[in-house]
Formats: C-alpha cells, sequence, structure tokens
C-alpha cells in the first residue's frame, strides 16, 4: 500500500539542473522514473517517459557546444499526464555542426513520437527548448 505522501499530484512541479554534458542525461532519466512511479504512471509508462526523457535532452544538445551551458529539465504533474519540458541555457552554438546532426535529431523525433503523446522544440535567443506530454494510458508506447 502506497504512503498518500509519497504521491506526486497535478500542480506539483520538480527542476533539475546540470551541466549540459551527455553523460549526465542519465541524472534526467532517474529523476523521471522517480517522478512518474510517484505520479501513478505504470511500469511501462514510466520506462516510456524514462527513455523519452533521455531523448528529450539529446534533442535539446543538439547543435550545441556540450562544453558550456546547463540542461534545465522542469517536470509537472498535470492531472493523468506529465509535462516535461528541457531547456539548454547559456550554450554556445558548436563552430561546425556534425553532418550526421540533423539526421540523429530526426531519429530522436522519431523515438519521442513513438513514446509520447505531444512533444516539440524551438530555439531563441541562444537557447534552445525542447518539451512533451506523456498521459497515463495514452496512445503512445
Amino acid at each position: 500500500m502506497t504512503d498518500r505522501a509519497d504521491q506526486l499530484v497535478t500542480g506539483d512541479r520538480i527542476e533539475l539542473r546540470f551541466p549540459a554534458r551527455g553523460d549526465l542525461i542519465v541524472l534526467a532519466r532517474l529523476v523521471t522514473s522517480a517522478i512518474s512511479a510517484r505520479a501513478g504512471f505504470d511500469i511501462e509508462e514510466l520506462e516510456d517517459l524514462r527513455l523519452a526523457v533521455g531523448e528529450l535532452c539529446l534533442l535539446t544538445l543538439h547543435g550545441s557546444d556540450e562544453r558550456y551551458g546547463d540542461l534545465c529539465l522542469e517536470l509537472t504533474v498535470l492531472g493523468d499526464a506529465i509535462g516535461v519540458v528541457c531547456t539548454l541555457e547559456r550554450a554556445a552554438a558548436t563552430d561546425v555542426p556534425a553532418p550526421e546532426g540533423d539526421e540523429i535529431a530526426r531519429l530522436s523525433e522519431q523515438i519521442l513520437d513513438a513514446l509520447v503523446d505531444e512533444h516539440g522544440r524551438e530555439s531563441q535567443d541562444g537557447s534552445v527548448r525542447a518539451w512533451l506530454r506523456k498521459c497515463r494510458g495514452g496512445h503512445a508506447g
């Protein structure tokens, strides 16, 4: 039996900030697993969300210089859904874009299509923001 104090409810918001490095994305995945479990997601939905957040972070890092900046991950409980916003702050664009970069971004977007209900990405004023929404019992998965 789960203690009510262990549950997250609509409006609860968790923020995680860490250096914008690909090897630290595991932190985002771990936090996402804990949050989705406390928000009542089943094990399959939890795993989908954990994988999706990893892809969201990779998509946010796409085209940036990982040596600088921070990834800010914000998870919000939205009733029967979780919203995740990943923002890359204070990062520089790479000097030489990798030729396979666009293909990698497309692959991340296809993975997100399969795992979550909605997602998107935008760049503005040197910062990149990607977001997703995953519903309990949603079509994705």
